[in-house]
């Protein structure tokens, strides 16, 4: 038992000061496309490098990551980071199947293999990211409240049995706006949880809002972009890029400006995207690295030039010069 007020200035221990609290259940959510594995993955690198992640301390340590839908994605967006930050990522450990927290077998594992990896680092397992939900679930129903429950117990073991936060990446429901699909009862045990979307359509930014944060101040919502980054050129010679998290939050785009033009595209949309989040950040925006960002962005660029014009005749942007700038 305490008295009163007694333990009032308790610090609460963090993986990501502010947002991920240690020895806790979290959870990310979000529609397909939303960059939510993008956001995971960066967590994992700047823990297990511990770098500052947008200028918060991390608790530096060994992170497990269930690649449970499977893919060449992950490595790749770790090599991605590798080449911008220019240091190897050491202390991430892929688990390249899904692991199933509702069989005590499977937790069983994951608690050898953080063992396994602790001693191999030196350092603590601080973080295990199960990506995602449904494919960590099995055969279960995601919305049956004794489904939902077993599985809960599971990431509650292996966290006790670790002493990491377990990280939940999940989906959201049909209607994205009212939360994460499945069972209230996964929400119900979480410590922090987070919805993440897409800035907009046409956009390589993620915003991040915090929808639960159990014993300290909420997050700021916050839009972070992703940057292309080239890895090699394959057999084919098709160059082969990812996308890096640039951890500078900034306040997400308003998007009134870009609702005045009238018959506006998706890549209307891009561009107004790529000016505002050139200029957000202080870098350089003239027309040519424009055309250079809706490249990479996938865009023909035949009707570049009518695009851009479009968006200086309904008053959204201004050409100076070379110069582009937002209204």
């Amino acid at each position: 038992m305490s008295v009163g007020s007694a333990g009032y200035d308790t610090q609460l221990d963090y993986v990501v000061k502010g947002i991920i609290p240690a020895v806790s259940l979290c959870s990310i959510y979000g529609a397909s496309g939303s960059y939510k594995s993008f956001l995971a993955g960066s967590w994992a690198c700047h823990v297990s490098t511990g770098r500052q992640w947008g200028g918060r301390r991390v608790a530096h340590g060994a992170v497990l990551y269930v690649v449970g839908e499977g893919g060449i994605g992950v490595p790749r967006r770790v090599k991605a980071r590798e080449v911008v930050h220019g240091e190897q990522v050491k202390n991430l450990y892929l688990v390249n199947r899904p692991i199933f927290p509702a069989a005590p077998l499977d937790v069983e594992e994951m608690v050898i293999a953080a063992r396994q990896v602790e001693r191999e680092t030196g350092k603590p397992v601080r973080m295990i990211i199960l990506d995602t939900l449904a494919r960590c679930f099995g055969g279960n129903d995601e919305n049956d409240s004794r489904d939902m429950g077993a599985f809960i117990r599971g990431c509650d073991e292996l966290k006790r049995r670790t002493g990491a936060t377990v990280l939940v990446v999940h989906h959201s429901g049909k209607d994205e706006t009212k939360g994460a699909r499945g069972s209230s009862a996964f929400r119900a045990s979480l410590d922090a949880e987070y919805r993440i979307r897409r800035e907009d359509a046409g956009s390589e930014a993620l915003v991040i809002s915090c929808t639960k944060m159990k014993d300290a101040e909420e997050l700021k919502e916050a839009a972070y972009d992703l940057r292309v980054v080239e890895l090699f050129t394959d057999a084919d010679g098709e160059l082969i890029t990812s996308l890096v998290v640039v951890d500078k939050p900034r306040p997400p785009v308003e998007l009134e400006r870009i609702e005045e033009a009238g018959n506006k595209t998706e890549n209307h949309a891009a561009l107004w995207q790529c000016i505002r989040t050139r200029t957000a950040h202080g870098e350089a925006c003239t027309i040519a690295l424009l055309r250079d960002d809706m490249k990479k962005l996938g865009y023909e660029m035949k009707h570049f030039r009518r695009w851009l014009y479009k968006l200086e005749n309904d008053g959204v942007i201004v050409i100076d010069g070379d110069d582009v700038r937002p209204l």
